[in-house]
């Protein structure tokens, strides 16, 4: 693809400063209200609970039509009646629906009818007006009678029936996001060099929205609907759990009225698109990514994203401690983000993140939990936020907790990468981490680690080798260059893989030793010998293995305290006296039980 002028500028080491533009916006009160929101009309007359205290008050007011309506089922829990209307077939949720109006309206929930619909016929489905339960009979049965279905659901319309639970699926989607787009506080630049990019922002680990990131693609100009559907309608594309065309999914994003709709996410669409990856190019901030030495074995990294307003991602962090950017060509997104250390509220996860749990719905999130973010005083523990739109690009720093919703039908692609900023933190995740790594065939993952390795000193040591054999007056600068640059980079890599190996040592024994409950007395720090033996201080070796904190390991010394007795060494006031040796020891000298680390 051609340079551009704005390519060129964000590739060159000078030029004119990057604009800077820092936002933080406060728009106009959405005129969606509390009191909006109270007149919402559910279409079988389902309110909130809340709406029961206020008609109480009325005159004639009988109570809830709950409990004569389902009889003996009426003590069970809105939530319990759900689960078990979860384990019906839908033959049995239709006759069940015919019993009373009340649980005419349970079995008419759309949550119900979507899962049957996706396990029975995956992607192979037309949409139908605005409901799963229509479009799961009508491709069960294309001479289903659908003819009655207004008029039914006008005669079994509702009075005094209230449900929280029945209710909220259909308040969240009616609401959308105008109540959540008021802050704008992530950076917004144009003009960054890459230079100025990996100071500000890569290094530091910090979001950034790059405004001109690829107003140059050929894509922004004519990707839209129309022209997906006239190139490639009957390319089959992955949303979420399902396989489907093009076609049956736009026809479904047009219509749907589903709280959180599918999300097209897929990464074979270079294949599957002919000619699509020709209109897009990785910006010039992204092209360092270690990761390509793979060639086609790396792990998944690029995607495009389609999907209407109110889809998108829920809370999580991205694979592989990579780093990502996210180009929006249409549409509009809304980004909200939480820096490494800090769990977003409603999200569970156990101590290695291997399981990450959030109990609801991505626009119940939002209802539920965003006004508690803008509370804290310190702007540190409060999110960043921002809206992406066509032409612009979002940095997603490793390691950062993110979610993403669609404010309106929105095309995009997403990549993930691994530059020099983020190498330690991915060499160490598929190192510590290898039953989480991602985007590889399962037996691949536990050896992931190697075969990178491998493949980067063969790759980068043939290229040096390579560019000494052509060295000549016109390329022996470049090439004097490159070997450079090589040299430099696997040095890196060889002094982060002897510090993640060391740290492993720790890690294994402490975790040996905190688990040895016959034997007390082992249940200690390291002692003198076993620190020199691993090249650790005595001070901070227990607690970065306890930590996990690498980038504290790799600043450990050589120089250790020595205690005995439980005293400080004689002549200081504590044990920041030390004893530095200047020999190696022979790695079979060490103790006989210990665990082997992974093969390198």
């Amino acid at each position: 693809m051609p340079s551009t002028p704005a390519t060129v500028a964000a590739t060159a080491g000078g030029g004119p400063p990057a604009k800077r533009q820092r936002i933080i916006v406060r728009h106009e009160k959405s005129s969606m209200t509390t009191q909006h929101v109270m007149s919402l009309q559910h279409p079988l007359g389902i309110k909130p609970m809340g709406n029961y205290f206020m008609d109480a008050t009325q005159p004639g007011f009988k109570g809830s039509c709950r409990g004569p309506s389902l009889g003996n089922l009426a003590r069970l829990t809105d939530e319990v009646l759900l689960e078990l209307l979860g384990h019906l077939t839908p033959q049995e949720l239709l006759t069940l629906g015919e019993c009373s109006r009340v649980l005419y309206a349970f079995t008419h929930l759309e949550e119900l009818w979507r899962p049957l619909t996706l396990e029975r016929f995956k992607g192979d489905w037309v949409w139908q007006e605005d409901s799963w339960r229509l479009t799961y009979l009508k491709r069960a049965d294309a001479n289903y009678d659908t003819s009655t279905m207004p008029a039914n659901r006008a005669r079994f319309r509702l009075t005094h029936f209230y449900s929280d639970t029945l209710f909220q699926p259909f308040k969240c989607a009616a609401i959308g996001m105008d109540p959540y787009i008021a802050v704008e506080n992530i950076d917004r630049r144009t003009g960054l060099t890459v230079d100025q990019f990996i100071d500000e922002y890569e290094r530091p680990g910090k979001p950034v929205i790059l405004a001109d990131g690829c107003r140059h693609w050929p894509g922004l100009q004519i990707w839209n609907e129309t022209n997906f559907l006239e190139r490639w309608p009957q390319a089959v594309l992955r949303a979420e759990s399902v396989d489907m065309t093009l076609e049956h999914y736009f026809r479904y994003a047009h219509n749907t009225k589903d709280e959180s709709p599918l999300y097209l996410f897929d990464k074979n669409f270079g294949e599957r698109c002919p000619g699509i990856l020709d209109e897009m190019e990785v910006p010039p901030y992204f092209r360092e990514d270690f990761f390509k030495l793979l060639g086609d074995q790396r792990p998944d990294f690029r995607w495009l994203i389609v999907g209407p307003a109110r889809s998108g991602s829920t809370f999580h962090k991205d694979p592989n401690a990579t780093s990502a950017w996210n180009a929006v060509i249409t549409g509009s997104k809304k980004w909200i983000m939480f820096p490494p250390h800090i769990l977003p509220p409603g999200v569970f996860t156990n101590e290695d993140e291997s399981e990450v749990t959030s109990p609801v719905s991505l626009m119940e999130w939002f209802s539920n939990f965003y006004q508690q973010t803008q509370l804290p005083d310190d702007p540190s523990l409060r999110p960043l936020e921002g809206i992406c739109r066509p032409g612009e690009i979002m940095f997603v720093p490793r390691g950062w907790w993110h979610a993403v919703v669609n404010l309106e039908d929105c095309i995009a692609v997403t990549q993930n990468y691994v530059g020099s900023q983020n190498l330690r933190e991915t060499m160490e995740f598929l190192y510590y981490k290898r039953d989480q790594v991602s985007g590889v065939p399962d037996h691949r993952r536990e050896g992931l680690f190697e075969e990178w390795k491998e493949a980067f000193y063969t790759q980068l040591s043939n290229t040096s080798q390579q560019d000494k054999k052509d060295e000549g007056e016109k390329v022996e600068e470049k090439s004097n260059a490159n070997n450079e640059k090589n040299e430099k980079l696997l040095a890196l890599w060889a002094k982060y893989e002897e510090d993640i190996v060391r740290q492993a040592k720790i890690r294994a024994h402490t975790k040996r030793c905190a688990a040895d409950t016959t034997h007390p007395e082992k249940q200690r720090e390291l002692s003198f010998w076993e620190r020199a033996k691993m090249g650790t201080s005595s001070s901070s070796s227990t607690a970065a293995a306890a930590s996990g904190d690498a980038s504290q390991e790799s600043e450990m010394t050589l120089t250790t305290a020595v205690v005995q007795d439980g005293e400080a060494p004689s002549g200081t006031g504590s044990s920041s006296g030390g004893f530095s040796f200047g020999f190696a020891f022979d790695p079979e000298d060490d103790e006989e039980g210990e665990e082997e680390e992974p093969a390198n």
